[in-house]
């Protein structure tokens, strides 16, 4: 069976399905780039220095970097606190001159337990040496990422292998169908693992980037070829053989 001959209605549920994970894929890359990026609308290439400070550097220092980058008053604030923590986060008193000065001047604002400012975080308070304490571990924690990797793997596994038997029976020559559905697999496990690696080594953050490059195009490429072939004829080159010489 070829997703060709399916009938009309069945054709229009398939085909509202890979229009819906098209759009999905397109605001994946939207958020993405917003989040890496010093822009806040439209379409946007993540900045590297941001995707490696997410993956390794602590979320204290990924914050000041990233999304919270705008109440840092100067850069220096964000290399005397990543001084601080390479050299051990000490209570000493480096960390209560200057550490907590920078967290007072720059944080505290909204990161205080008595906060009253416009989207403070009380529940998320820098007012002490242990609530700052744990915000300093390189990376993701490791509960935090083996919450965010089993339910992405999870989730992305549910469309993925949907979109790889949609594109697995359509009449698409199969050296095109094995490369793009082996892509899109194989570029998701090595997101995923490259996300745990780049707490060792931040290079990892290049993979991450295109591997998760090579998933979303992999998946809206194996979205778009099959709406062709369920509503289109398809040129001679990219038939199957067989199929091919039947015409």
């Amino acid at each position: 069976m070829r997703i060709e001959t399916l009938n009309f209605s069945a054709k229009l549920g398939l085909s509202g399905f890979l229009i819906t994970i098209i759009l999905g894929a397109l605001s994946a890359v939207t958020l993405i780039g917003l989040l890496y990026s010093q822009n806040d609308r439209g379409f946007n290439i993540p900045e590297m220095d941001k995707v490696k400070s997410h993956y390794s550097d602590s979320l204290l220092i990924s914050a000041m970097k990233g999304s919270m980058y705008q109440y840092v008053a100067e850069d220096s604030d964000i290399d005397l606190v990543a001084q601080w923590i390479t050299e051990g986060a000490k209570n000493d008193g480096f960390f209560k001159e200057e550490v907590m000065y920078i967290i007072s001047e720059d944080c505290q604002k909204c990161h205080s337990r008595n906060a009253q400012v416009s989207g403070a975080i009380t529940s998320m308070p820098f007012s002490s040496y242990d609530d700052i304490l744990q915000y300093t571990e390189g990376g993701y924690s490791w509960t935090k990422m083996a919450k965010s990797a089993h339910i992405h793997l999870f989730g992305i596994a549910v469309f993925l292998v949907l979109v790889s038997m949609i594109m697995a029976y359509s009449s698409y020559a199969a050296w095109i169908k094995t490369l793009l559905i082996s892509a899109g697999w194989i570029a998701l496990w090595l997101d995923i693992a490259s996300w745990w690696l780049a707490k060792f080594f931040s290079g990892f953050a290049y993979v991450i980037s295109v591997a998760g490059s090579v998933e979303i195009g992999a998946v809206c490429a194996m979205s778009g070829l099959c709406l062709l072939n369920l509503w289109f004829p398809l040129p001679a080159i990219v038939l199957e053989p067989a199929e091919h010489e039947a015409d």
